[in-house]
């Protein structure tokens, strides 16, 4: 009963998590890492070779350049080798899950990793992540199948994803202070909504070790317990980590988590309807009650569409905790939030925010504008990478005013403050399209605020001369 209650919730838990990661596809590429990917990788395919040196893993760039020869230099091909990753991470933890703890315990931790927020944001992301907890979990996968049947093909294939792990790994030293994240604060907050479960699945597995039931240590057990740790160990001691590096130790701590879930399931049912459901109970309305100060505040101009879907939300879950007569409702009740708020950011939360990446939108407007090589120019704004990928071609920085206003049929990103000069020498120019832009890679509170927003981003504009 217990198996077919857990395929039941995690056949519907992954199908909507699916389409929720698709829609997160079909938003602008943000001026970061991803889009440097992505402007690297469009304008490869279009030389023939790799046009700029950077500190991104050549693996992954092959990747984006072999993705795009297939589907397109849109965003939506970039996408598609990190969601190949991720379905191997859900692959290889519900086979390592199976060998360890059983068919019930593995089909959990499928729903589990799904479901956790970090995937929903690595997603989103065209960074080295998925790939990285891919490489791992393939890893100690071959580890655990060596150790139970001595093959030495084993071996050789988990030295094989070691060295995957070692190429694919980027240390992006450029970016090295803008994520100054703890990586066990990042685990917390990330692993939910079953975080709660992940700390007392640790304590547990840390009690099981401590006081074993046989006279042999449980070596599986400690394996996945340092397994976990390692990323860690890793983040803390490299001085050029990224936020998502721990998200190694996420497919590991799904095995653990299930295990433990099922487990106590087994022994007794109602175990988790008691003080364990309260806590998710104060825990899921104190997120919703955090969803909804994002949706309500942040942008109160036409966030109704926001409100409907917090209020089902929150409709749903009243339900499911106070009437429903739902089986392990504690374990829908974590998918129903995890889906319902994901759905909330990824449909009005994010969009609102991307409306202040003016380089990927006055990208676009230059490529539907007809930007040429060589004709469009970036005047005192830099050379955005989201503004060469959207464009369609490379941007030339110039510093030289006089010749920048000689010049005919160009296209110049730039400032909005610096619109007067450029009048007053060309009165002809034609604004193509202005936007304002928030440029820190990480969200200020006081730019969640409306009433300190517009001091913390600058507005650019696309003229034609």
């Amino acid at each position: 009963m217990l198996q077919k209650d857990l395929l039941k919730i995690t056949r519907w838990g992954l199908g909507t998590a699916l389409v929720i990661w698709m829609i997160g596809w079909l938003m602008l590429i943000p001026e970061d890492l991803s889009a440097q990917i992505a402007a690297i990788a469009a304008e490869t395919i279009k030389s023939g070779r790799l046009v700029e040196e950077t500190g991104i893993s050549g693996p992954i760039i092959s990747l984006s350049v072999g993705a795009m020869r297939i589907f397109g230099s849109n965003q939506l091909s970039l996408h598609i080798p990190g969601f190949l990753a991720l379905l191997f991470s859900l692959f290889c933890t519900y086979r390592l899950t199976r060998n360890l703890a059983g068919r019930e315990s593995a089909i959990l931790s499928v729903l589990i990793l799904a479901t956790a927020q970090a995937t929903f944001l690595v997603n989103n992301d065209l960074g080295d992540a998925n790939y990285l907890a891919a490489c791992y979990v393939f890893t100690l996968w071959q580890i655990n199948l060596y150790l139970e049947k001595k093959n030495f093909l084993y071996l050789f294939l988990a030295l094989a994803g070691g060295v995957a792990l070692v190429f694919v790994k980027n240390t992006f030293p450029g970016g090295a202070g803008e994520w100054p994240a703890n990586p066990v604060l990042t685990l917390l907050v990330t692993f939910s909504p079953w975080t709660i479960f992940f700390i007392l699945a640790i304590a547990d597995l840390a009690q099981r070790l401590a006081f074993p039931e046989h006279d042999e240590t449980q070596k599986h057990e400690l394996i996945c317990l340092l397994a976990i740790v390692m990323p860690f160990i890793f983040a803390y001691l490299n001085p050029f980590r990224a936020t998502f590096d721990v998200y190694m130790a996420y497919p590991l701590a799904a095995v653990v988590t299930s295990s433990y879930i099922v487990r106590r399931l087994e022994s007794d049912p109602e175990i988790f309807s008691g003080l364990i459901a309260y806590v998710h109970a104060v825990a899921a309305y104190a997120s919703l009650a955090l969803l909804f100060c994002l949706v309500w505040f942040s942008f109160p101009a036409d966030n109704y569409y926001g409100l409907v879907h917090f209020m089902v939300l929150l409709g749903v879950l009243t339900w499911l905790i106070f009437f429903s007569p739902v089986r392990n409702k504690l374990i829908v009740g974590c998918v129903v939030f995890a889906i319902g708020a994901n759905l909330v950011l990824t449909t009005y939360f994010y969009p609102n925010i991307y409306e202040y990446q003016a380089a990927a939108k006055l990208g676009i407007l230059a490529r539907a504008n007809g930007a040429r090589e060589n004709r469009l120019f970036s005047y005192q704004a830099g050379t955005p990478y989201s503004l060469r990928f959207y464009a369609g071609v490379r941007v030339t920085e110039i510093d030289d005013f006089g010749k920048l206003v000689g010049m005919k049929n160009c296209l110049v990103y730039t400032h909005q403050n610096l619109l007067g000069e450029f009048r007053a020498m060309r009165p002809d120019l034609k604004i193509v399209g202005t936007c304002e832009e928030y440029p820190r890679p990480i969200l200020d509170f006081r730019f969640l605020d409306p009433a300190t927003r517009a001091s913390y981003v600058t507005s650019k504009v696309l003229i034609r001369l």
